[in-house]
């Protein structure tokens, strides 16, 4: 990548992974749960028509569904266990700006938006990759 050679982390767009998998505020946990497992990721955006509802982890699904007597059945839309309004990112934000982002909040992702629509998201792990090549320079 480009950004790296020219001595910058890049931007998020050079990182991100684009077309995130997405699921509608309908879907249960269920479904999420195997949707995250087929497809070996941990973060799904939840999309209601062209509008960004919210984002779950595995970890919101985890937590919630054991949470003994205060657990929610796996027939649950999930909307039960997402975070709505998630903090998001442009496409144009410095990746260390995003890196930290992702460390001040505690958080494992960042869903990449352009205008109010979704384009991408970026995990810690693709900050970290993105790092990594940055502090590591041109091969």
């Amino acid at each position: 990548m480009g950004a790296v050679r020219s001595g910058k982390a890049g931007t998020v767009r050079d990182w991100m992974s684009r077309e995130p998998v997405t699921v509608t505020p309908e879907a249960s946990i269920e479904h999420v749960i195997r949707l995250m497992r087929a497809r070996a990721i941990r973060h799904l955006l939840v999309m209601d028509g062209e509008r960004l509802a919210g984002i779950v982890s595995n970890r919101d699904v985890r937590r919630l569904l054991l949470g003994g007597e205060h657990s929610i059945p796996p027939s649950a839309p999930v909307t039960r266990v997402m975070t709505e309004s998630p903090v998001t990112v442009s496409p144009e934000t410095p990746l260390t700006v995003a890196a930290r982002e992702l460390l001040d909040r505690k958080i494992g992702a960042l869903p990449v938006v352009e205008g109010d629509r979704p384009i991408g998201i970026l995990t810690k792990s693709d900050a970290l990759e993105a790092l990594l090549a940055w502090a590591e320079g041109p091969e």
